[in-house]
């Protein structure tokens, strides 16, 4: 049986060598698909496509061998739950992965102390730029930023202010009222907005205006913002960005 004697993929932190797991082959990857629907529309030839800017989640199969089968149940605890996922061949990237199936394993040519088995992972659409890049600290409004990854990420933003003002990256606002206590902090990908220290929500001084959270495009954008919430006065002294660059 053939094997990539330097292959590897690692999950939760852990790399497959240290396991005593080795790769059958590397896995193929597919992009993803996008969620659209199709609709037919009455006197319309064909069906009308209507895609709502999401993509769905990628399986990833991994044909795996071990060589002494007394390793097993460590590594079948080890591949469980959900947890980053790298793999040799790719990697400054990694999958937000999970682990949902059961394993499938059968002996090597009827010999117990080898065998092989098959690991599926269910994997987010998006792979983040690894290792994570640093926060960016932006002091002054009017600074340019980059996302040098593919994909349009969600940051988290951490803004040092009080009273009303409004941020903008990019092409995206957001409005805030009533910040006390530092600052607030606004995760894109959960949704939701924090209180400065992170350890309550704080949505009530968010002023919805039918946009989205922030968002960061590929390529170059500008930070901003503006002072005083119509009769509300207001300060922005910093905003740090979590970038959480990512491809497609």
């Amino acid at each position: 049986m053939k094997r990539l004697r330097e292959a590897w993929f690692e999950f939760n932190g852990k790399r497959s060598t240290q396991m005593g797991v080795k790769l059958i082959q590397m896995p193929s990857r597919e992009q993803p698909a996008r969620n659209v629907t199709r609709k037919q529309v009455s006197g319309r030839n064909g069906r009308l496509a209507i895609d709502d800017g999401t993509y769905d989640d990628v399986a990833v199969k991994v044909d795996c061998y071990v060589d002494d089968a007394s390793r097993l149940p460590g590594v079948l605890a080890w591949l469980t739950g959900s947890g980053a996922l790298r793999f040799s061949d790719a990697p400054y990237e990694a999958y937000d992965a999970s682990v949902e199936k059961e394993y499938r394993r059968t002996s090597v040519l009827n010999h117990l102390d080898g065998q092989k088995f098959a690991v599926e992972f269910t994997c987010h659409p998006f792979k983040r730029v690894y290792p994570a890049p640093m926060d960016m600290a932006v002091t002054a409004s009017g600074t340019r930023i980059v996302n040098r990854g593919t994909a349009t990420s969600r940051p988290r933003v951490k803004i040092a202010g009080s009273g009303g003002f409004s941020v903008t990256i990019g092409e995206r606002t957001m409005y805030f009222t009533g910040v006390t206590g530092g600052g607030i902090i606004v995760d894109s990908e959960l949704m939701d907005a924090f209180t400065f220290t992170g350890d309550a929500l704080a949505n009530e001084h968010v002023v919805y205006t039918g946009e989205d959270f922030f968002e960061i495009a590929p390529g170059a954008s500008t930070v901003s913002w503006e002072t005083g919430l119509e009769d509300e006065a207001g300060s922005v002294t910093r905003v740090t960005i979590t970038p959480r660059w990512r491809n497609l």
